[in-house]
């Protein structure tokens, strides 16, 4: 319970002797954590305050870090840039009189520039050291399904009905339950179907003493299944996110070595048939589904068994996406960039990516300026890009645009100006390809599959 303080008013009165005066600021008795889930699929990034200070940034599907604060009354604040703008709007404020020993979770929903905010309210665990046992809370956050049930056990087990969790609508979570330490497999189903399964990790081995939160989203385009799951230690902090077993992941593959020749790619061990034949120079395959797991490349000469120009070992992670450009370096070395490509679409603005791979050019810079107007002046968007690292991204507003490359720090043009219309929620993926001209670059935009 809090207590105030009233300062006493005090009357001159000299007779007295003065005023005892208490404190006016109200008394903290303890300390509770809070932390903010983003659950808005195609948002920017929400800053979240409590008043005035910011206490951690919140991408969707990701939980801010834990803070501690004492149980006094704040106002939490989300602020988050909207489209057209280039500075933090505020969009919600939540009053909060915090309790000593609690646990509370903001979930963020809706509108971005007029966000719902959910609390999410439990008990904060002081964990003895002795038990055997974890806790979870399990809620929902997939703003396009309707209610859900929720299963966890062990690996193996069918989903029972009564052996549910609980049940689930949007913006709900449930009781905090108790489970003996072990692996569990996380299932989500539509509500009263155990057969109808919308969800299914691998599974997760969940240690004693801890305290956790599972909730579901809506997938994204980063994600290859209908839904994604997070996974929330709620004592220690971090954001696993979880994957559908049965989303296999994909592969792509990107020639972009000018003297590499043509190739056949495999990926079994021994090789057997190629499964991207005869790639040439700025060829890009379809996006192919492997099986999880070990995933020899294997790059031959095309037409060839016996020429190996690449060979590497590599893992392809379930529901994900892998991009794989073959380079050759300044040094004139071939070497296999391996990338994970962001596709989440943002609605307040654009998404530029682009990757080196012009060996005569080892660092670029790369510059979006309004149509029609110089880069004289202008900083790059994305400065430094050297051949062969990973693809780089960038947001930009809403608008068109001139895109030059120039020599790393100078304003030598390699390539440009080119046009560049970039409209809300747009993914733009970009290549920039060596020329005969060494004194050239070629820009190639990608189209997604």
């Amino acid at each position: 319970m809090k207590h105030y303080f009233l300062l006493a008013f005090c009357v001159a009165a000299i007779s007295l002797g003065g005023c005892a005066k208490e404190s006016s600021f109200p008394e903290a008795t303890g300390k509770a954590n809070v932390r903010a889930i983003n659950s808005i699929a195609t948002s920017p990034t929400f800053n979240f305050l409590i008043e005035e200070v910011s206490i951690g940034t919140v991408d969707y599907k990701i939980a801010s870090t834990p803070a501690s604060y004492d149980d006094l009354a704040y106002t939490f604040n989300f602020e988050v840039v909207l489209a057209g703008d280039q500075t933090r709007t505020r969009v919600a404020s939540q009053f909060l009189d915090v309790e000593a020993n609690k646990d509370y979770t903001f979930i963020i929903s809706g509108a971005v520039a007029r966000p719902d905010i959910t609390l999410w309210q439990g008990d904060s665990r002081e964990w003895a050291g002795t038990e055997t046992v974890f806790e979870s809370r399990f809620g929902h956050t997939a703003a396009s399904r309707g209610p859900v049930d929720v299963y966890l056990a062990l690996d193996g087990v069918a989903p029972v009905y009564e052996e549910r969790i609980g049940t689930l609508s949007f913006g709900e979570v449930l009781p905090v339950a108790e489970f003996a330490e072990d692996e569990y497999v996380l299932t989500i189903t539509t509500a009263g179907d155990e057969t109808d399964i919308l969800f299914v990790t691998n599974p997760i081995l969940l240690p004693a003493q801890s305290s956790f939160l599972f909730s579901v989203f809506d997938a994204d385009a980063n994600d290859l299944a209908e839904l994604s799951a997070g996974l929330y230690n709620v004592g220690a902090g971090g954001s696993s996110i979880l994957v559908d077993t049965r989303s296999d992941p994909t592969v792509r593959f990107f020639h972009a070595s000018k003297d590499f020749g043509a190739t056949d790619i495999y990926i079994d061990d021994p090789l057997t048939t190629p499964f991207v034949a005869d790639q040439m120079f700025r060829d890009v395959s379809a996006e192919l589904p492997v099986t999880a797991g070990a995933l020899p490349l294997t790059y031959m000469t095309a037409g060839s068994m016996s020429s190996i120009l690449l060979d590497i070992d590599t893992t392809a992670i379930l529901g994900t996406r892998t991009h794989f450009y073959v380079v050759r370096t300044s040094e004139g070395d071939d070497f296999l960039v391996e990338s994970r490509p962001n596709r989440r679409s943002i609605e307040t603005a654009g998404t530029f990516g682009i990757i080196n791979t012009a060996p005569s050019q080892p660092a670029v810079d790369v510059y979006l300026v309004p149509t029609g107007e110089l880069i004289d002046d202008a900083l790059p968007a994305l400065p430094l890009l050297q051949v062969a690292a990973d693809p780089s991204q960038v947001l930009v507003a809403a608008s068109s645009y001139d895109l030059y490359v120039t020599v790393t720090a100078e304003k030598t043009v390699l390539a440009g100006p080119i046009p560049l219309d970039v409209g809300l929620g747009d993914v733009l993926d970009a290549v920039i390809y060596e020329n005969v001209d060494p004194n050239i670059v070629d820009v190639v935009f990608v189209p997604l599959p």
